[in-house]
């Protein structure tokens, strides 16, 4: 019994940190909004302007920058990158053109939203 629990124990975290991105949906609105713009606030305000014009995770698109804490900044072919979590980097960096032209289009959906 004690095997079964000592195992338990050190599975569920292990689960959970392979999870990767998590975004909690369920949370209000309003809340979501506050907590996006506190972490987008940590940044410095260069990195935030561009991480505002970014919108989304250059890996999980469907995750807003700052949902999950302070963006992390990469830099790929000289070029600022914001990912939504630490988990996103080995993928943002193993496939560099892939990263950059989603990035290309993120900022250019962003900016053709505000356009609206």
């Amino acid at each position: 019994m004690k095997a079964f629990r000592l195992c338990a124990f050190l599975i569920l975290p292990l689960s959970l940190l392979a999870a990767g991105c998590v975004n909690d949906a369920a949370a209000p609105a309003q809340d979501k909004e506050a907590k996006i713009k506190a972490s987008l606030e940590q940044l410095d305000p260069a990195d935030r302007k561009l991480a505002e014009e970014q919108k989304y995770c250059a890996v999980e698109t469907e995750n807003r920058l700052g949902s999950m804490g302070k963006p992390i900044k990469l830099t790929i072919k000289d070029q600022t990158v914001f990912l939504c979590c630490k988990g996103c980097e080995k993928q943002a960096k193993a496939d560099p053109d892939k990263t950059l032209a989603t990035v290309k289009k993120l900022k250019t959906a962003s900016a053709d939203k505000k356009k609206e």
